[in-house]
């Protein structure tokens, strides 16, 4: 009974998990991108060489814009923004299984759940797990090679050394060698801190690591190489890895530079709700390091990214996992001072408001929404308040937590899909061209993705409004109405707009542009 009981729980948070922003559309920065990869691999099934409107995009490896190429041909969708979503969200899904089964074997299946509770609700991964962007699959190939770096040291085992090999291989093929470089500085501290004999790593099958490793990238190399066009492997290994890590000239223009406290500032705000309790959790872990089996997971990443020069928030994301074994260890103890409980009833103050922010449909226009969902959200707060004494506190925190969260991020992608989805613009601009060909002004990634997946065709490309000379439809995202302003100021241009919204902080718009012939 007890055990039906924790696979319901397991499956609720799993599946409820999956319904916030499911069909939010695309919004910038990565979405519009990725998705036009995504859909014209899967109409070309180009595996090897992501194309980004008829052009090679060659920052990162293929793996996430193969698998959901493959999954869109397999359901016959390829121009749905929900079918590669449900990519993100599956790996997402089989990643919290395998936090589970860590959290399982180690403390049982309650504080598997909250393991994994405490990572799906985390605000950042949150995120990343329905933002259709290749980061979801870089999060699930480094905790699965954890989690075989972990059985390898108890077993020794050939399955678990292919398990390692195998995921470093994948880590690889998300996001280059990100992925590589996170697992080994997490393995080889962890080595250092528990002082164990180097010599030791030869008992874990090294060929077959290798071997393992090179299954998933040989194939791929082997594609461009038989391209004979070698400037690919340069562009995804040279200039957007080894130059994103060190800022060389070459990958200075692909941005993200900021400091190296830059993390120190941005984990914080990412990690809420559960920001406050991993401050007593991680010094804790500190206190005890040789016995902590995840800190090496969350220091040695942690200082190797905040030392790269391009830094994004999402980047810290694979260390998230690491950080919920971190929490949950501290939860699993009984023996708080008065400073620690403090920073756990932040939390349940934090999870309070969570439960009752979708009542604020009531005033942003969503009121019946936002009643039904305040209101099943409130209920479930308050059953879970009054079993509280009978259940773990640990347990009880984090479904608490994932009912509001739940709840209140349905209201806010219903609320912020207006105002962030370039999906819906597109529809209408394609819709009024009547279908008439546009061209993409000023392309910045943006409408090069959304229009060739809605179409299946590739579009005209002008990176400058002074150098049309052909009458036609264009397509345009505006910041602080630059473009427009400068067509204005052009004597020799008429502009007559047809469509235009504010998406974010931006204005896109659809025009008739027709150039004056001078007399």
């Amino acid at each position: 009974m007890l055990k039906r009981l924790h696979i319901t729980l397991l499956l609720l948070l799993l599946g409820l998990g999956c319904l916030p922003g499911l069909d939010h559309g695309i919004w910038r920065p990565d979405e519009p991108r990725v998705v036009g990869i995504c859909s014209e691999m899967a109409r070309n099934l180009d595996l090897a060489v992501p194309r980004l409107n008829g052009k090679p995009f060659l920052e990162k490896p293929p793996l996430y814009y193969a698998t959901s190429a493959l999954f869109a041909r397999a359901v016959g969708n390829v121009k749905s923004d929900v079918v590669y979503r449900l990519v993100s969200i599956g790996f997402s899904v089989l990643t919290l299984i395998i936090v589970y089964r860590i959290a399982y074997l180690k403390w049982g299946p309650v504080y598997g759940i909250v393991a994994a509770g405490i990572l799906a609700t985390s605000w950042e991964y949150f995120m990343v797990s329905r933002w259709i962007m290749v980061d979801i699959s870089l999060v699930f190939s480094i905790v699965l090679a954890m989690y075989a770096y972990m059985r390898l040291c108890k077993s020794n085992k050939i399955t678990d050394a292919a398990m390692l090999g195998l995921a470093i291989g994948l880590a690889f093929m998300a996001k280059g060698m990100v992925g590589p470089s996170i697992i080994g500085v997490s393995i080889i501290l962890d080595m250092i801190i528990r002082v164990r004999d180097i010599r030791s790593a030869f008992r874990w099958h090294p060929a077959i690591i290798m071997v393992s490793m090179l299954i998933p990238v040989i194939p791929w190399m082997l594609s461009l190489y038989l391209r004979e066009d070698l400037s690919f492997l340069k562009e995804i290994l040279i200039v957007n890895n080894i130059g994103r890590l060190i800022g060389c000239k070459t990958a200075a223009a692909l941005g993200h530079h900021h400091g190296t406290a830059y993390y120190l500032e941005r984990f914080p705000r990412d990690f809420l709700p559960w920001t406050f309790i991993f401050i007593p959790a991680f010094t804790r872990s500190i206190k005890r390091f040789r016995e902590d089996t995840f800190l090496p997971w969350f220091i040695g990443p942690f200082i190797l990214l905040s030392l790269a020069s391009t830094k994004r928030g999402i980047y810290l994301v694979p260390l998230y996992p690491a950080a919920a074994f971190i929490i949950t260890e501290f939860l699993r103890t009984k023996d708080h001072i008065w400073w620690e409980n403090i920073t756990i009833k932040i939390t349940w103050v934090i999870a309070f408001i969570l439960c009752l922010l979708p009542f604020a449909g009531i005033v942003t226009g969503d009121a019946v929404a936002g009643v039904i969902l305040g209101s099943i959200s409130s209920i479930m707060l308050a059953v879970n308040l009054m079993k509280r004494k009978s259940m773990n506190n640990a347990l009880s925190l984090v479904l608490v937590v994932a009912m509001g969260l739940y709840a209140s991020t349905t209201m806010y992608f219903n609320y912020m899909k207006p105002k962030q989805d370039y999906l819906g613009f597109s529809k209408k601009a394609l819709e009024l061209a009547h279908g008439s060909s546009i061209t993409i002004l000023n392309p910045d990634e943006t409408f090069e993705g959304v229009l060739p997946m809605l179409t299946g065709k590739t579009f005209k490309e002008e990176k400058s409004v002074s150098r049309i000379k052909e009458k036609g439809l264009f397509i345009w995202k505006d910041s602080h109405d630059s473009t427009l302003g400068k067509l204005k100021k052009m004597e020799n241009m008429n502009v007559e707009v047809i469509l235009e919204q504010k998406i974010g902080r931006n204005m896109v718009r659809l025009a008739f542009i027709t150039p004056r012939r001078s007399t």
